[in-house]
C-alpha cells in the first residue's frame, strides 16, 4: 500500500544559508525540513465538459513523433569504466585535519548554456553527522519492502517487482561525453532519485577525468553533454534509432544537463568527493521523482555507528566479469549488509573475485541506503573497486547536502509549473471503434515546485493520436474542466477523466491516448501534454466490413412466384468476425441496388471470420405480386450488431437480366401451372371476398360474372 504524507517540517539543516551563491538566493530560502513536503490530493471527476463529435478522418495533418534518446541501444552502452583505487593501504590524513576539508565544496555546470562554477565552501557546523528532517517519499507505486531483508554483502542477486517501492527510486544512467579530441563518448551509471528532478550519483559518472577504456586513458576532463535516467529500467525498450515509439519500462525517461560534482573530484580525483548530482531539465523532460518517490540522505557519522546498520544497494552492473553474459547491462540486483571499515570518506565492503560477489562497472553512483523509522536514507554512492578484495562507496558530507538542497530548490524553483503524467487506464486498453471506453482514466497533475497554487479551474483535452506524441493535431475526444479546485506546492493530483469515445471511424490499430492541459495554467507549456511514456497505449479493434462481391442469377423468363438459384459471395475484408451475416435477395429496374428496390427474401448466415468469405447459392422467390418486367437481381449484406462502419460497399447486383411474367389465373405453387391447386385458391378468395377475386363488373359485388372471368383466364393457360 501506499504511504501518504503532507505535513511539513520544520527543522533546518545545520548550516544551511551561509555563503551561497548569488544566483541561488531566491531558491534556498527554504531549507530542506522546512520547505513543502509533497501533498498527494485526488480532484475527482470533472464538474463540467464536452465530448467532441470529431471523427478520426476530420484530420489533415498527422503528427511526427518528437525525437527520443539519441544514444545507442541502452544495454549495449558500455559501462562508466570502475576507478580502480591507486593503493591498497589509506594514508591517514594529517594530524588536525579533517576529512571535510578534503572534501571541500561542489562544482556546478550547465552544457546548454556553459555556465560553470564553484559552489562556495560553507563553514562546517562541527556536528559528525546528520540526517534528512523530511525523510523519503515513496512516489505513486505500491511499497515492497520484502528484499531489505539480506544480512550480508556476500553474493547479490537479481532485483524483483522493479515498478514498486524502493526499487522504483533507483536508476540506470546513459552518459554522452565529448573527449578532447571531440569524439563523442557514450558511458552508463546507476543513480537514484532525490527529489523530483534531482538524481544522486558518483561524480565520475557526471565528470569524467580520463576514464580507462581497455587499457587506454581517454582524455575527456570535462562534464557530461547530456545524461539520460532511466528509473526502474527492467531491461526492455529501445530508444534507438531517435523517433522510435518503443517505451522504456517501468517509467520511462528523463535527461538532464545541469549538474553538481565533488570539486575535489574534479581537481584530482578524489574519492572522497565522488558524489555528483543530475537536474532534470523543466519543460524539456520530466519531473519523474514524482512518480518513482525519491530517497531521504545522511551525511557522516561515526564507524561504531555505521557499522551498527545494515546497508542496501540496488543497481545496475555492466562491467564483463568472469562469467559471460551475466552482467548483461539490463539487469537490476540487490545486495545489503554490514559495512566492514570506513577508510577517509569512503564505506568499505570486503568482498571476494566475481561477478555477484564483488563492485563492478555500471554500479558506479548507485545508493547505499539505511532504513531507519520506514525512512531510507542514502548515505553513500558507489565510487571504486579493484573487482575483487574490495569495494567503496563515498559518504555524503555537510557541504555535499547543503549543496544538494540548494540544487533541488532551485530545480523545483518558486514559481509554478503544472505537467501531467502517467496517464492510465483503470479498464480494458482494448476498445471497439465507435464505442466507448469500459471504465474511466486517470492522469497524475504535477505542481514540482515550492510555489503554492491560488483556488483556479483546470482544463484538460483528451485527444487519440497514432503516436506517443500528444499534440492539437490529433483527434480530440473529450475537454473536461474541473472548477474551483485548490492545491498546494509539491502537488501530486489525480484527476480523473470520463471514458473516453472512440471515434466510429478509426482504423484498426494501435493508438495513444493523452492530454493536454490548458495552455492558461502557469509555467512553461513545454510540458502540458503526456507524452511518451506519460500517454496510453490502446488497441482499437476492427471493425467487420462485409462486402458483396458476387450475384449471379439464372438468365431467361420467370413467371412470378417461381423460385430461382441465386449464387452470391459475401467476403469481411474487416479485421473482426461478424456476430452474423443477414443476405437480402432484391429486385431492380437498374443495375444499383438499394432500399429502394423490391425485397424478394432476407436470409441469415452464420459470421464470416475476418479475411473469410461466404459462398453458397440460395433457392429465392420471384414475389407473386411482382409486376410483369425485366430485372437486375442482386444482394444487399448486412452484420446484425450493426458493427460495421463502412456500408456502401454492402451491395452488388447480376450483370445480366431475367424477365418476369405474369399468368393471371396461376394463383399457387406450382407457379407457371394451372390446375386445381389454382382453383381452390381462387375460390378461397372469392368466398373471403377479397379484392384479388373481384375480376368483373360490378365491382365491388362478388357473383357469377367473377367466377366466369376467371374460368375464361384458367382456360386460356398460361402464356
Amino acid at each position: 500500500m501506499n504511504r501518504i504524507r503532507t505535513s511539513c517540517c520544520l527543522i533546518a539543516v545545520a548550516g544551511v544559508g551561509l555563503g551561497v551563491h548569488a544566483a541561488q538566493v531566491a531558491a534556498f530560502a527554504q531549507p530542506e525540513g522546512v520547505r513543502p513536503a509533497v501533498s498527494l490530493r485526488d480532484a475527482g471527476t470533472p464538474d463540467a465538459g464536452q465530448i467532441s463529435t470529431e471523427l478520426f478522418s476530420d484530420r489533415t495533418v498527422f503528427d511526427m513523433p518528437l525525437p527520443g534518446p539519441d544514444h545507442p541501444p541502452l544495454h549495449e552502452i558500455p559501462p562508466m569504466p570502475m576507478p580502480t583505487p591507486e593503493m591498497d593501504v589509506d594514508s591517514p590524513l594529517p594530524v588536525g585535519r579533517h576529512w571535510a576539508d578534503v572534501q571541500g565544496g561542489m562544482t556546478f555546470y550547465d552544457s546548454s548554456t556553459g555556465e560553470w562554477y564553484e559552489m562556495p565552501v560553507r563553514m562546517p557546523t562541527g556536528a559528525a553527522g546528520g540526517e534528512s528532517a523530511e525523510g523519503d517519499y515513496w512516489g505513486v507505486v505500491d511499497h515492497d519492502p520484502s528484499q531489505e531483508f539480506g544480512r550480508g554483502f556476500g553474493t547479490m542477486s537479481l532485483a524483483s517487482e522493479l515498478s514498486t517501492w524502493p526499487r522504483s527510486g533507483n536508476v540506470k544512467l546513459a552518459m554522452r561525453f565529448t573527449d578532447q579530441n571531440g569524439i563523442v563518448r557514450w558511458f552508463s551509471c546507476s543513480g537514484s532519485m532525490q527529489d523530483p528532478g534531482v538524481v544522486l550519483t558518483a561524480a565520475h559518472c557526471v565528470y569524467a577525468r580520463s576514464p580507462n577504456v581497455f587499457g587506454t586513458n581517454i582524455n575527456i576532463f570535462s562534464f557530461a553533454d547530456i545524461i539520460y535516467v532511466y528509473p526502474a529500467w527492467d531491461g526492455n525498450g529501445n530508444a534507438f534509432p531517435p523517433g522510435s515509439t518503443a517505451v522504456h519500462q517501468n517509467f520511462g525517461y528523463a535527461s538532464g544537463t545541469a549538474f553538481l560534482a565533488g570539486t575535489n573530484y574534479i581537481n584530482d580525483g578524489n574519492f572522497d568527493a565522488d558524489a555528483g548530482l543530475i537536474r532534470i531539465t523543466r519543460g524539456g523532460s520530466r519531473n519523474v521523482g514524482m512518480l518513482t518517490g525519491w530517497f531521504a540522505w545522511a551525511w557522516g557519522g561515526t564507524c561504531s555507528t555505521i557499522q551498527g546498520r545494515t546497508y542496501n544497494n540496488f543497481s545496475y552492473p555492466a562491467e564483463n566479469c568472469p562469467t559471460a553474459g551475466l552482467h548483461n547491462g539490463r539487469d537490476m540486483y540487490y545486495w545489503s549488509g554490514s559495512i566492514d571499515s570506513c577508510p577517509d570518506n569512503q564505506l568499505q565492503l570486503d568482498t571476494t573475485a566475481g561477478c555477484l560477489t564483488a563492485v563492478w562497472g555500471g554500479m558506479s553512483g548507485s545508493g547505499m541506503y539505511y532504513v531507519s523509522d520506514d525512512n531510507r536514507y542514502i548515505h553513500a554512492v558507489c565510487s571504486n573497486s579493484n573487482r575483487s578484495t574490495r569495494g567503496r562507496y563515498t559518504k555524503l558530507w555537510e557541504t555535499f547536502v547543503n549543496d544538494m538542497v540548494t540544487f533541488e530548490n532551485n530545480t523545483r524553483t518558486n514559481s509554478e509549473d503544472w505537467e501531467p503524467l502517467m496517464l492510465r487506464a483503470r479498464g480494458s486498453t482494448t476498445v471497439q471503434a465507435g464505442t466507448q471506453m469500459n471504465d474511466s482514466l486517470d492522469v497524475k497533475m504535477i505542481n514540482a515546485t515550492n510555489a503554492s497554487p491560488p483556488v483556479r479551474n483546470y482544463t484538460m483535452r483528451v485527444y487519440l493520436s497514432t503516436n506517443n506524441t500528444i499534440t492539437s493535431a490529433d483527434t480530440l475526444l473529450a475537454t473536461w474542466t474541473w472548477n474551483n479546485r485548490d492545491f498546494d506546492a509539491m502537488a501530486n493530483v489525480n484527476f480523473n477523466i470520463p471514458a473516453p469515445n472512440i471515434p466510429i471511424d478509426t482504423p484498426a490499430g494501435n493508438y495513444w491516448l493523452g492530454v493536454i492541459i490548458d495552455s492558461g495554467l502557469p509555467g512553461t507549456t513545454a510540458n502540458d501534454a503526456t507524452n511518451s511514456w506519460d500517454a496510453q497505449p490502446i488497441t482499437v479493434t476492427p471493425r467487420p466490413d462485409l462486402v458483396a462481391t458476387f450475384c449471379n442469377a439464372p438468365s431467361g423468363s420467370f413467371y412470378r412466384g417461381t423460385n430461382i438459384n441465386v449464387f452470391h459471395h459475401t467476403s469481411n475484408i474487416g479485421e473482426l468476425g461478424t456476430t452474423g451475416t443477414t443476405v437480402q435477395f432484391r429486385a431492380s429496374t437498374n443495375n444499383i441496388i438499394s432500399t429502394f428496390d423490391t425485397l424478394m427474401q432476407s436470409n441469415n448466415f452464420a459470421g464470416i471470420s475476418a479475411g473469410g468469405v461466404l459462398q453458397t447459392a440460395t433457392s429465392v422467390q420471384i414475389p407473386p405480386t411482382l409486376p410483369p418486367g425485366t430485372y437486375f437481381i442482386g444482394t444487399m449484406v448486412s452484420e446484425p450488431s450493426g458493427n460495421e462502419v463502412t456500408t456502401s460497399n454492402n451491395w452488388v447486383s447480376d450483370t445480366n437480366t431475367i424477365t418476369v411474367l405474369a399468368c393471371a389465373a396461376d394463383l399457387a405453387a406450382p407457379w407457371g401451372v394451372l390446375n386445381f391447386f389454382d382453383l381452390s385458391a381462387y375460390l378461397a378468395a372469392y368466398n373471403a371476398q377479397q379484392p384479388s377475386a373481384d375480376l368483373a363488373s360490378p365491382f365491388g359485388t362478388f357473383n357469377f360474372f367473377d367466377i366466369s372471368a376467371y374460368l375464361n383466364l384458367f382456360n386460356a393457360g398460361c402464356p
